[in-house]
């Protein structure tokens, strides 16, 4: 269908008639109904690119572009009397990053499907993402930023998880972001959510009940970590995110074939920053669960994970003490310590273990050892992980150290207005 098909048997009116909001709903349909069209499952290996953040920005446009109509619909729309500039203005724009990290992985999702790739992005489904700015006799207060609205670019999927915490479990469900390539295929951005989040719990400002995991979890990106409450939900949104995105690479790999054992033939994982580190302690213990024996499940895990560091300020490489794992994800204890034995019964150097004298661990370190790829995102950044932030680790591991620039991609500007 086109345009004014889909608004005759959307609204029985012309497109004249309509409100920008029935326009914009409009052509969500029509773009989504294209998308599907180029949806493809071609390659054996697929990437699946983990971030807590993706910065996608406004979509209609971009979208428009890339499907190759946007100046067929800007015309359209034109002759009755209706703005383009203006239609977008009704689209929110979706709260799921925040800064660098998250464009970059906004950018490689373009890239892959304008290239005609086989990969995904995987994270977690926002409500409210980091948080609205807004400025008050000169002080800054911090709202929530809502952005999901009852027809949107979310698709809700059939694809659920059951996430085992300490003493507890979630139900996940999974929705769908479409990420249309310029002249090329249609990816996915999967966005996991529990549904027993609930926005009300949310008072003045930004503040909540940090301790109700069921209610939580999705609400906020980078959730305040002022606190161990605030720091502890953290690990339980990472464990959240990358249990069901481990469970989600197996699923896929067996549907195309794989017999798990050849598991990195079938599934490469991007871990984008430190955020979505525990995605290999899980995926080697969900293979020992499906009967693969440890020292091959770490090897197979070994051979499908890599490392993108983002900076080289300590507090960006993670360390989560080791009793707030104990407290959110038990399971992961026996591998983790396994993994920790295994380096420190190899490597003298204190600095390269996973688990420190503090009993922290370090999920950089985990990244390095346990993956078979590490770069960083400018040559001057990479070559000083090389030669001093990360030393011990390019002298153990050089074949694994390289560099990937990061790139540029169309950036949605706003219009700005004068009062």
């Amino acid at each position: 269908m086109n345009l004014e098909e889909i608004i005759t048997a959307r609204y029985e009116k012309e497109i004249s008639e309509c409100t920008n909001e029935e326009i914009y709903y409009a052509l969500l349909e029509l773009i989504k109904g294209m998308a599907r069209e180029r949806v493809s499952s071609e390659g054996k290996r697929k990437l699946y690119y983990i971030s807590a953040e993706f910065l996608i920005g406004k979509l209609l446009s971009d979208n428009l572009i890339n499907l190759g109509i946007y100046e067929e619909v800007k015309s359209l729309l034109a002759e009755n009397g209706k703005s383009l500039a203006e239609i977008e203005e009704t689209e929110p724009e979706p709260s799921l990053g925040n800064g660098g990290l998250g464009r970059l992985a906004a950018c490689f999702l373009d890239s892959i499907a304008s290239l005609g790739l086989n990969g995904d992005g995987v994270g977690l489904n926002y409500h409210y993402g980091l948080f609205k700015q807004v400025f008050e006799k000169n002080l800054q207060n911090e709202t929530p930023n809502p952005w999901i609205e009852k027809e949107g670019w979310l698709t809700k999927t059939d694809v659920s998880y059951r996430i085992a915490f300490g003493g507890f479990a979630l139900q996940s469900r999974l929705y769908d972001i479409d990420v249309i390539g310029y002249g090329n295929r249609t990816t996915k951005l999967h966005l996991f959510d529990v549904e027993t989040v609930d926005e009300s719990i949310v008072g003045d400002g930004i503040s909540f009940d940090k301790t109700d995991i069921a209610k939580n979890l999705t609400l906020f990106l980078y959730p305040d970590d002022s606190d161990d409450a605030g720091r502890i939900l953290r690990v339980y949104q990472q464990y959240f995110m990358v249990s069901n995105a481990a469970r989600l690479i197996i699923d896929e790999a067996l549907e195309r074939g794989s017999d798990l054992h050849d598991l990195h033939e079938y599934a490469a994982v991007q871990i984008n920053d430190t955020h979505p580190s525990m995605v290999i302690p899980e995926l080697i213990r969900l293979l020992m669960e499906r009967g693969i024996l440890m020292d091959e499940a770490i090897s197979i895990v070994s051979k499908t994970c890599a490392y993108t560091n983002h900076t080289i300020l300590a507090e960006a490489l993670e360390k989560w003490p080791m009793h707030f794992l104990e407290q959110a994800v038990p399971q992961l204890l026996p591998v983790i310590y396994e993994l920790n034995s295994r380096v420190i019964g190899k490597y003298d150097e204190p600095s390269v273990a996973i688990i420190d004298e503090n009993k922290l661990v370090h999920m950089a370190n985990m990244d390095i050892h346990y993956g078979y790829s590490v770069n960083g995102v400018a040559y001057l950044h990479t070559e000083i992980l090389k030669n001093t932030e990360l030393h011990h680790f390019y002298e153990l591991y050089p074949e694994k150290f390289n560099n990937k620039t990061n790139g540029v991609t169309f950036r949605r500007l706003r219009k700005m207005r004068r009062s």
